[in-house]
């Protein structure tokens, strides 16, 4: 039976955290290249008033793991924004593409009318699988992965519009 909550949730988030990966790693090698300490590079941010790259990364990361646990009732796994480094953030990406990558496929389908509750502060907001994953998820992930995006650019990482849609363009 076709999931369309999986098929139009997790191989994009999977795809979105890979390219949010290589990113990194092209920022990575730029501020090497320009001798900037790494140990800068993961509070990079666009404005002083925004959150930096390291929360981009929780944040996009949260979405997609977050989104399984929504739907399908898993249990969530816990990562606690703590990261810091380069290889720490990476590891995240690493860990939380493994969690989609195991997510069942099966227990996806039938759940477009399932409720789901998000808490956001002290809202709380009642919306469908479908409503959650649409309306919600995907726009939240991809928000995050544009501002890292916008991060990158902002302080000359030379990357483009190749380096975010391979990742999307690659048969599975």
């Amino acid at each position: 039976m076709p999931a369309p909550l999986y098929d139009f949730s997790i191989p994009l988030f999977i795809r979105g955290l890979e390219t949010l990966s290589h990113i990194i790693k092209k920022g990575e090698e730029y501020a090497n290249e320009m001798g900037n300490p790494l140990s800068e590079f993961v509070e990079w941010r666009l404005t002083p008033d925004m959150k930096p790259l390291s929360f981009q990364v929780f944040r996009a990361t949260d979405t997609a793991k977050n989104s399984i646990v929504r739907i399908v009732g898993a249990e969530p796994v816990l990562m606690e924004d703590n990261e810091t480094t380069i290889e720490a953030l990476q590891a995240r990406i690493t860990k939380t593409i493994e969690l989609l990558t195991a997510a069942d496929a099966s227990k996806f389908a039938g759940k477009e009318e399932a409720q789901v509750v998000l808490t956001l502060g002290p809202r709380e907001f009642l919306m469908t699988g479908q409503s959650y994953i649409t309306n919600y998820a995907m726009p939240n992930f991809f928000f995050h992965l544009n501002t890292a995006y916008a991060i990158l650019r902002s302080r000359g990482v030379p990357i483009g519009k190749v380096d975010y849609l391979t990742s999307f363009m690659t048969e599975a």
